[in-house]
């Protein structure tokens, strides 16, 4: 996990500053929803379709009906809570793959993926000369207006210079009382996969010396932003950058000013690098960032299942334009994104934000290594070697102090250079002076005969045997069995099953449809004695990556909890307030809402084992001040208001996750006017083949629809 922030990468915005009172709290901001908007504004790039290939005629009902298996695309994480986030390795929708005509990841059958040299798992970039934000490097629009692809945003605007064309994000005209705040939040919890690299492109440019941008980031499970550096290259450094075209990088080799190059962002690692330009008649100060550089932001997010990032503005102090001296996302407008298909990905490179993400499994097992895959075909490349085969030239006698019997327990046959090739402990000892080495045998003492011939199974069949019958106790025994013979991979799929086994495949906590006024969790979680017994069992096993799998869960489980109850609320409580008071909180004591009351634990173990119930407000319960909708986290509670009606939800859970969530509370204002969320449909379902079963056609296409 994440290392607290240090004092010197404080974040100098008041709001980004103040720490979080846990993990749940969103320090001041407000979650806020925009609804979808559609095509061809926005597209859905992944929504469900049908196999036409699976449609099933059936002649028995009264009336004729044809079922068909529908393709619904699971999302990998979520953008500002409600987007879904999908893995760009997800096929594109059918019905979009004429917009990709050309594209190298268009697929003979009509699907659209990404290719398999793609670096990133997960992309989103934002152009502000079409005002759209695209996902994993599509070029159609899933998101329109740059304030609907944020979390949370105050004082801003999108500025367009006809006269310059030019478009950017600046801070609105006159407004002194609010500095401006855009934020971004990203969680991948829902797949447990964590962050395995994360680059981004935080385009900004300034036009006087008291003009600021600043740049924070907050993972998930840290109760404090941390302010990224910006790091101006000096004018020796900048000739190495072509892009900036300051400077005659022509001086020197081109493998000489790569290289160079590479040093001087290696060493500003974690840093946003910029330039100073040349003044000119209109500003005598102008600092762009690096066009198109992606900063390596990993040491800061690397591990976690998501994180918030965050951008603050400080206008410019002098002249009547101060407002316009501090600009993010600065892009032209000769240069826009929509229609650029075939371009694909080349075209993203001009959008000012670029949040690119790789993820990676909670417990990677690795491929079965090159050296054992020769060790096991050396003798006969059609035939792969086996256990207690033929040619076995090292015997392994294993004494389990828990058998009474030894005539059960036979000596196990191994080849020499299979155990050399996969195993650390075998190698070292067939490499050494020790008597086992000449005499070709070895006696384990205090181990189990079971799990070790399964491990040295393991070596020949990439398989343990009877896994499918094997329960927590089991992996627990074959993990320990892995570490003593230094087994690598064998040890990384013990880590991997034993989280399977205790923790669920989603960290989903979903509304009950029959009940819109109770929440259950629709699997069990391990309890703290579990967690802390397993703790122990990676410590003495060197399981690092199981021990920081089962903190991840402790920390996010209490989030995506908070995360998918916000989804499963109607969207009123989250609609966007006037612009002047979007995107935070500001307390006022002469507006106030009545907040109702829970009561009854959530969850399991130490979590609680009660459906989650929501009762009507109180009138002697706990009062908000805030003055807009939404979640708000307010630890204080001012009794005696009364209730004032309405559907008011709120939350307040015991036990472990109790004292993780605090007093959060959701506020909501009735009668908005506003939908719920859009619920998943089926997708398109093809009428009913009038053919027979030998030979049904495929469904019409509806290109013709879209």
């Amino acid at each position: 996990m994440s290392n607290q922030t240090p004092d010197n990468s404080e974040p100098t915005l008041p709001l980004l500053r103040q720490e979080r009172e846990n993990v749940v709290d969103f320090g001041g901001l407000c979650p806020l929803y925009y609804a979808p908007m559609h095509y061809p504004t926005e597209v859905e790039l992944y929504e469900p379709s049908f196999d036409p290939h699976s449609a099933a005629l059936h002649e028995n009902s009264r009336q004729p009906a044809a079922t068909v298996k529908v393709q619904v695309p699971l999302p990998c994480g979520h953008f500002n809570i409600w987007r879904p986030l999908h893995d760009r390795r997800a096929p594109v929708a059918a019905r979009l793959a004429r917009f990709f005509v050309g594209s190298a990841a268009l697929q003979p059958d009509g699907r659209v993926v990404a290719p398999n040299n793609s670096t990133w798992d997960s992309r989103i970039s934002y152009s502000s000369a079409d005002d759209e934000y695209y996902e994993n490097g599509h070029v159609l629009p899933v998101i329109n207006g740059w304030r609907h692809g944020t979390l949370a945003a105050r004082s801003l605007f999108r500025k367009v210079e006809h006269d310059w064309m030019m478009t950017y994000l600046a801070p609105e005209q006159g407004n002194s009382h609010q500095q401006p705040l855009a934020v971004w939040r990203f969680n991948y919890a829902e797949s447990r996969r964590a962050v395995e690299r994360f680059h981004a492109v935080l385009g900004f440019s300034l036009f006087a010396e008291s003009a600021a941008v600043e740049w924070c980031v907050r993972p998930l499970s840290s109760h404090r932003f941390r302010r990224i550096p910006i790091h101006v290259l000096t004018p020796e450094e900048a000739r190495y950058f072509s892009e900036i075209g300051s400077g005659d990088s022509g001086e020197s080799h081109a493998d000489d000013s790569l290289e160079q190059r590479a040093r001087i962002i290696e060493q500003y690692c974690g840093q946003i690098l910029a330039y100073r330009a040349s003044s000119n008649e209109y500003n005598d100060y102008v600092v762009h960032s690096v066009p198109a550089l992606a900063a390596d932001l990993t040491q800061y997010v690397e591990g976690e299942y998501g994180f918030e990032l965050a951008v603050s503005f400080v206008p410019a102090s002098e002249g009547p334009d101060g407002w316009q001296k501090a600009q993010v996302a600065r892009q032209s407008l000769h240069h826009p994104i929509s229609g650029r298909m075939r371009e694909g990905e080349d075209a993203l490179s001009r959008c000012g934000l670029d949040f690119r993400i790789k993820l990676r499994d909670d417990i990677v097992v690795p491929p079965v290594s090159v050296e054992l895959t020769h060790a096991l075909t050396a003798t006969a490349p059609e035939q792969r070697l086996c256990m207690d085969g033929p040619g076995c030239n090292f015997t392994i006698c294993v004494r389990d102090p828990e058998n009474t019997v030894g005539s059960l327990q036979p000596p196990i046959g191994a080849h020499e250079h299979v155990l050399r090739a996969d195993s650390e402990y075998f190698a070292a000892l067939l490499e050494s002076d020790m008597a086992e080495s000449s005499s070709k045998q070895v006696e384990l003492e205090g181990m189990p005969y079971g799990p070790v011939r399964s491990a040295i199974y393991f070596l020949y069949a990439d398989s343990v045997p009877r896994e499918e019958s094997m329960d927590l106790n089991d992996w627990i025994v074959l993990l320990d069995v892995a570490s003593r013979l230094s087994i690598p991979r064998l040890h990384q799929l013990s880590q991997a099953r034993i989280l399977a086994e205790v923790v669920p495949d989603t960290l989903a906590a979903l509304q009950d449809p029959s009940d819109e006024d109770s929440y259950k969790v629709p699997a069990e979680y391990p309890d703290l004695e579990t967690i802390e017994l397993l703790q122990g069992v990676a410590a003495d096993t060197g399981a690092h990556d199981l021990a920081q799998a089962l903190d991840r869960l402790v920390a996010y489980y209490p989030i995506e909890v908070c995360e998918n109850r916000i989804r499963s609320s109607p969207v009123g409580e989250f609609v966007p307030p006037p612009p002047h008071h979007m995107g935070t909180h500001d307390h006022d004591p002469g507006i106030r809402f009545a907040v109702g009351r829970a009561q009854g634990p959530f969850g399991r173990g130490p979590f609680g084992h009660h459906d989650f119930e929501i009762e009507g407000g109180d009138p002697h319960g706990p009062v908000q001040m805030p003055i807009m909708a939404g979640p708000v986290i307010h630890p204080e509670i001012a009794p005696g208001f009364a209730h004032a009606g309405g559907n008011h939800r709120g939350v307040h859970d015991g036990g472990f996750l109790g004292r993780l969530l605090g007093n959060w509370r959701l506020t909501n204002i009735p009668n908005n006017g506003h939908a719920d969320p859009p619920a998943p449909q089926p997708g398109p379902v093809p009428d009913v083949p009038h053919a027979t079963h030998a030979h049904m056609p495929p469904p019409e296409s509806d290109s013709e629809s879209d």
